[in-house]
């Protein structure tokens, strides 16, 4: 839409100076006066040129420092957002942290109390194991004692 404002006024000067320099070339007047007009008009759409050229810089000035201040809200909000996702992200490892302390220790005393049920067992049938060998070899000296 800028382009189209641009276009249009590029458009309304080229207009106006070849319509002032046309009417000028067919208007009965001296050469004085015709260049006195042309002086005047000349002046007129240098003034125009100037004010089209200060409307457009303070448009532009208007629209950087908006561009400037979105930018810098944005930034603000991004900013916000990170640190909060930050904070909320610390209280849940700060909650969390002592209960997986706590479930790690009650693994490790699981494993611990499984460790020693295994081991009691193995010892238990190593002794059986023991015991009936023994009692294995009592029965071959008496059955060799009775042959």
């Amino acid at each position: 839409m800028a382009d189209t404002k641009g276009d249009f006024l590029v458009g309304l000067l080229v207009g106006g100076a070849v319509g002032a320099a046309l009417a000028l070339l067919y208007a009965p007047q001296t050469g004085e006066d015709t260049r006195e007009t042309i002086k005047r008009k000349g002046l007129d759409i240098k003034d125009s040129a100037e004010d089209v050229y200060d409307q457009v810089k303070g448009q532009t000035s208007t629209i950087a420092s908006q561009v400037k201040d979105s930018a810098t809200n944005l930034a603000s909000t991004v900013k916000e957002g990170a640190s909060s996702v930050a904070s909320r992200v610390g209280d849940t490892v700060s909650r969390v942290k002592p209960d997986i302390a706590d479930n790690a220790m009650d693994v490790n005393d699981a494993a611990a109390t499984e460790a020693d049920v295994i081991t009691q067992g193995a010892i238990n049938e190593a002794e059986a194991e023991k015991r009936t060998s023994e009692m294995g070899g009592e029965n071959a000296s008496e059955t060799s004692a009775s042959i």
